[in-house]
């Protein structure tokens, strides 16, 4: 099987892609956290429903403030 001899030397960013998404996820995770957030105000008989909008809310909050902090310092390493 030969491969092209000039696809290893091209790079996803040469394409336009940086690995990132940019600020539209980023808001779209608040917003979704947000959503998380206030469906607890709804009535739930067992909550069993609380407990995974809570663990689900807490996860993306944890992911949301991981990026924050490795955008924050990523130039000083």
């Amino acid at each position: 099987m030969a491969t092209d001899p000039h696809a290893e030397h091209e790079k996803p960013s040469d394409w336009g892609w940086h690995a990132e998404f940019g600020g539209g996820a980023r808001f779209a995770g608040w917003f979704c956290l947000l959503v998380l957030v206030v469906m607890l105000t709804s009535t739930h008989y067992n909550h069993s429903g609380s407990f995974w909008l809570i663990l689900s809310a807490a996860a993306l909050f944890v992911v949301l403030v991981w990026d924050r902090y490795r955008r924050k310092f990523s130039w000083r390493k």
